[in-house]
């Protein structure tokens, strides 16, 4: 089987050839220790430095064939991949106020955390620090700059007809992290549900103008990413669940399976309380589960109507060692495989700070042969 059928069939509760495997993010650190050389891909602060620094060609020749060059190197049946930015974007530099903290004309500080190597919006300003965009549609359709593909048209190039090929569908951004909107959103919500559940649905009915553009380039799938919830449960109840979050889900959905490509549904959280409601929605994959939500038993109550992608935690990854992660690889085959409707991953992403031999661990255990470049 291509990796591309071998993933549908995953999807569709085929049992394949082998248990598909595949990462929706990985960090520049580890596929830097891949590749053998640095790489802007997934590149944190050091990404937005360069796009500061008005080195755009650059980033995009990096992650154009960077990520081609992972796919194939770790073995994985599947990939990513996002419009890039603009030829005409013009990053204005913002002014470093100490040795982790910058602020722009508009007040936006920014602050670089040495743990996950992020630049984290601190402050936010008068105006946003993207510099705005041209409205994109015309007709009502979606037309991004022919330069805002350059990396798509050379994955698709590469991997569209072996691979299986998805996309989150929005803007490339800097990549500037921000948790400031979960206390802002959720008062929010308890002030004006009705409210948000419009504003949502109608940022959805919007990226869902999208999906048609995505799929006649040739994408199995498109990826929507809202956190839903806390390690201890969903942000909101239920019922809270259905009457904000769920009409824009479901709309999304069918727009999708309108247009032939499948819907993946990446949110952190344990999110075992509203798993029915998100399956009714109807997406195809649920991705970024973690261990507190215990994927053998989510297989068990949910495995007929979804398909799972993770098993391994990428906290432990991280922290723990190549036995341990064999394990887990172990586990969740066991538990997961049977039956189809299972994808081998992560249970978020390959985060900065992975050691090498653990993702070589969980590779070989889940029967793949990465094959790692020289160093530098």
């Amino acid at each position: 089987m291509t990796p591309k059928e071998r993933v549908k069939g995953a999807i569709q509760h085929d049992e394949t050839d082998v248990v598909p495997v595949g990462e929706w993010i990985i960090d520049y650190e580890p596929a830097s220790l891949v590749l053998g050389r640095p790489t802007f891909l997934r590149g944190k602060a050091n990404l937005a430095h360069a796009l500061w620094q008005g080195r755009r060609d650059e980033v995009v020749e990096s992650v154009k064939h960077d990520i081609v060059e992972l796919v194939r190197r770790l073995d994985l049946d599947m990939v990513c991949v996002d419009l890039c930015w603009p030829k005409d974007i013009h990053y204005e530099p913002p002014q470093q106020v100490d040795e982790e903290t910058w602020r722009d004309r508009h007040g936006n500080v920014f602050r670089y955390s040495e743990l996950t190597r992020d630049l984290m919006l601190l402050e936010e300003g008068t105006a946003s620090y993207e510099p705005p965009r041209p409205d994109r549609f015309v007709d009502g359709e979606f037309r991004p700059d022919p330069s805002e593909l350059e990396v798509i048209e050379h994955v698709l190039v590469e991997l569209g007809d072996t691979h299986f090929v998805f996309t989150g569908m929005g803007d490339a951004h800097l990549p500037i992290f921000s948790a400031l909107w979960v206390e802002r959103d959720l008062l929010r919500i308890a002030e004006d549900a009705d409210g948000v559940a419009a504003d949502f649905l109608a940022g959805y009915q919007l990226l869902a103008k999208r999906i048609p553009f995505f799929a006649r380039l040739g994408f199995d799938a498109v990826l929507v990413g809202d956190d839903y919830g806390f390690n201890s449960g969903p942000f909101v109840s239920p019922d809270l669940f259905r009457r904000v979050y769920f009409p824009a889900l479901q709309h999304i959905c069918q727009v999708a399976h309108d247009n032939g490509v499948f819907l993946v549904c990446h949110s952190c959280g344990n999110l075992r309380m509203i798993l029915p409601d998100m399956i009714e929605a109807g997406i195809d994959v649920y991705q970024a589960i973690q261990p507190i939500e215990d994927i053998a038993g989510l297989k068990r109550d949910f495995g007929r109507d979804l398909c799972l992608w993770g098993g391994v935690s990428n906290h432990d990854l991280v922290v723990a060692g190549p036995e341990d992660i064999r394990c887990q690889v172990e586990r969740a085959l066991t538990s997961c495989a049977p039956g189809g409707g299972f994808i081998l991953g992560s249970s978020h992403s390959i985060t900065v700070r992975t050691p090498l031999p653990n993702i070589v661990a969980m590779l070989e255990a889940a029967g793949r042969r990465p094959q790692l470049a020289a160093g530098p």
